[in-house]
């Protein structure tokens, strides 16, 4: 009722309105007409000339205000159907506007059944480009279609074959010294190699002895693959002494500023030898992160006394200290010592930065000519296989191994084909409206030139997630995860703040197209599904980047600048996402999280003191009481005791609560040749002591399985000093 009287009020108000004005513009008109009446009078004479033009004047005036009444009745006409449809906005917006609550019911009614009259408007063309941006459409109607079609499918097979010889022979002929085949060239990944170094912990048996693999011999020739500057990071814990080393680049040591001359090719500092090597060529400025390359190490440089902390080229940062002795390290020599004559070594470069930019560079006539679905299927095809094969690819390849080349398209295969599934339903449900011709009612030319500035270069931004974003102080959406890096949280807020800025934007484009009501369905869907998901017993939460852009994508389903840019980087996320890792879950288990990270299943036992005077240092094990009759069994297995000194295993005891440091450090041969090294020529504190790191875990006999170990105790050699170590695993 408040609604009506409202319109009523108005109406009869403008009713009002207009007949005064029309009385108000007839007395106008008639004095209008009375003066020229009078004027044309003055002088009349009947019968005369004059007589007769006043007449026609007369007539004039008078069909002139009939012309000019009608004008009138139809502009006031026109204004009070302009009042009605403002009354009609007025009545639907604010017809509960007589108190706060109403007003908050008229928002949320607005709000609810959107606009009265839903728009959704594509970019407009950019009127100082115009040539440009009509040019794809006279081409089309000048052009035949089975010549368009031709002209595609050519060029599709020159962009295949000019990639195709660009990157094949890189994954497909093994790098090679050119006057002297018999030289071999490993093809390394960016992180840990088990050929030469097995692993933390006790991963290399006793005294070390499996560590480095003897088949290696004391030089060695590798190639490394591009990106290795973040590539070789881990991301699982790796105890060094008493650190607990993540989330950086793995490299202990080295740099390029030669302190101590060990051979007259050497160009780096001595490395530890669990050291990443490529990582460690990075950081010694002989392999480029964009390009990769070959580099030679050798292990003449053994035993160290101590490892200092060095800047490393290409930004990686400085190298991680150990000021201790380790069993074994390598240092780089120049890539050519030792070759004869005018030899050099062949396909040591990685070609993908280059087949990167070749594919950006011919997709740009793809999108800039082609329709919304020929360029949304050439461009995302191109994407996913340039993830795979080139910039971030699911396995390292050895071109010495020809099965790595052909399991290399098998993943591919293996993940492409649900990918086409999901970029077949993503085209209808959101990227056609978007991409696709606009509908002729709209009398909107389409602008290619937006899909080119917007849609494209997002797009790339989100395929070179590996580069872009994975940059970003975040590894994974996990509290644990989240804590152990330094920036973690300012960086996820950012990225938060960001999808919420982007989200508000979207949803009002949608609310203006008049679809908000359908979409808050559908999301309050995804939502409750997350949430159901969440709630598994067991199972963590796991939304990867191809999960949140399968979810936005949809909510992008308009026509407008804001859509493109959204669909491109998210499209780009989620092949990214797809390429890389493959459909993963969207719920992992606890243990799967922990990647290689401490489990927690089998405790290591307690360090309790070292005793200096007897050289003794003791620990304690679980209390039998408290284990499950399960637990006792699997504690039963792992019978052994073993300890670590400087994070090379030195001791394996049966079902012992001590051991005898001091006999253990006279009896080693190895150790105590490194102790008294170290004493010489390595790291002291001020009253001459060395520092020695001690760690315990358990293990069951006659395998390499091991629990977890303690964190280090720090034991001050010779004074007998020992620091406890914190609580946490290793």
């Amino acid at each position: 009722m408040t609604s009506l009287k409202h319109d009523t009020s108005h109406k009869d108000d403008n009713s009002g309105s207009e007949s005064i004005a029309l009385t108000t513009f007839k007395r106008e008109q008639k004095h209008t007409m009375s003066s020229h009446s009078f004027d044309d009078l003055e002088g009349f004479e009947p019968g005369s000339e004059s007589s007769t033009a006043s007449a026609r004047l007369l007539e004039r005036d008078g069909s002139q205000l009939q012309q000019e009444n009608d004008e009138y009745h139809n502009s006031r006409s026109d204004e009070y159907q302009n009042q009605e449809y403002h009354n009609q906005q007025f009545s639907h917006n604010f017809s509960h506007s007589s108190t706060a609550l109403g007003r908050i019911k008229g928002f949320f009614s607005r709000v609810w059944e959107g606009p009265l009259h839903p728009e959704d408007k594509p970019p407009p063309q950019i009127k100082s480009l115009k040539a440009l941006e009509e040019l794809p459409e006279k081409l089309k109607q000048r052009i035949p279609r089975q010549f368009r079609i031709a002209a595609v499918v050519c060029y599709l097979l020159f962009w295949f074959g000019l990639c195709y010889s660009i990157l094949v022979p890189y994954l497909t002929i093994p790098s090679a010294l050119t006057n002297d085949p018999d030289v071999t060239v490993l093809s390394l990944s960016c992180q840990a190699q088990s050929s030469f170094w097995r692993g933390r912990n006790g991963a290399c048996g006793l005294d070390g002895k499996n560590c480095p693999s003897e088949k290696l011999g004391s030089e060695i020739v590798f190639r490394c693959p591009a990106l290795c500057d973040r590539g070789s990071w881990t991301y699982s814990l790796i105890p060094v002494g008493d650190q607990r080393i993540k989330y950086r680049g793995y490299f202990v040591g080295g740099g390029d500023q030669v302190v101590e001359k060990i051979h007259p090719d050497q160009v780096s500092n001595p490395y530890r030898a669990d050291s990443y090597p490529c990582g460690a060529a990075i950081h010694a400025g002989l392999i480029s992160p964009f390009f990769g390359g070959c580099a030679r190490i050798s292990y003449d440089s053994e035993e160290r006394s101590y490892f200092a902390s060095t800047v490393g080229h290409y930004g990686v940062g400085k190298s991680i200290e150990f000021l201790s002795f380790f069993k074994s390290s390598y240092f780089f020599k120049d890539l050519l010592s030792g070759v004869d004559g005018n030899g050099s070594f062949t396909h040591c470069y990685d070609p993908r930065l280059l087949v990167l930019l070749v594919n950006i560079i011919l997709g740009i006539p793809v999108v800039y000519l082609a329709s919304g679905a020929v360029l949304y299927w050439i461009i995302s095809v191109v994407g996913f296989w340039t993830i795979c094969m080139a910039t971030d690819p699911p396995i390292t390849v050895d071109a010495t191994n020809s099965e790595d080349f052909a399991e290399l398209i098998s993943i591919g295969l293996e993940q492409f084909l649900p990918a086409c599934c999901i970029l077949y339903v993503l085209w209808h449900c959101s990227a056609k409206r978007t991409l696709s011709d606009h509908p002729t009612e709209l009398d909107i030319k389409k602008s290619p030139l937006s899909r080119l500035f917007y849609w494209y270069p997002l797009f790339w931004l989100g395929v070179l997630n590996n580069m872009t974003f994975d940059r970003l102080p975040v590894d994974r959406l996990t509290w644990s995860d989240l804590k152990e890096q330094s920036g973690a949280f300012l960086a996820v807020g950012s990225i938060i703040g960001t999808i919420a800025i982007c989200a508000v934007i979207q949803a009002y484009k949608i609310w203006l197209s008049g679809r908000f009501r359908k979409y808050l369905l559908v999301y309050g869907s995804f939502i409750f599904g997350l949430f159901v998901v969440h709630t598994l017993p067991g199972l963590t939460l796991r939304i990867h980047h191809y999960i949140l852009a399968m979810l936005l994508i949809p909510g992008c389903a308009t026509r407008g600048r804001t859509a493109l840019l959204f669909q491109g980087i998210l499209l780009g996320l989620f092949l990214s996402g797809v390429a890389r890792w493959g459909l993963a879950a969207i719920a992992e288990t606890v243990t799967s999280l922990k990647r290689d990270d401490p489990r927690g299943k089998v405790v290591p036992p307690e360090i309790l003191a070292y005793n200096s005077t007897a050289g003794i240092l003791s620990w304690t094990g679980i209390k039998e009481e408290i284990l499950t009759p399960l637990q006792a069994k699997i504690y039963e297995k792992y019978s052994q005791i073993s300890v670590l000194v400087n994070d090379i295993e030195r001791y394996i005891g049966d079902s012992v609560e001590s051991v005898d440091l001091k006999t253990l450090f006279d009896t080693s041969a190895d150790l105590k040749k490194e102790i008294a090294d170290s004493l010489k020529n390595g790291y002291r504190d001020d009253e001459g002591n060395i520092m020695i790191y001690i760690r315990v875990g358990r293990k069951i006999p006659d395998t390499n399985s091991y629990s977890d170990y303690t964190n280090a105790a720090v034991l001050k050699w010779p004074s007998g000093e020992l620091a406890l170590p914190v609580s946490g695993l290793t």
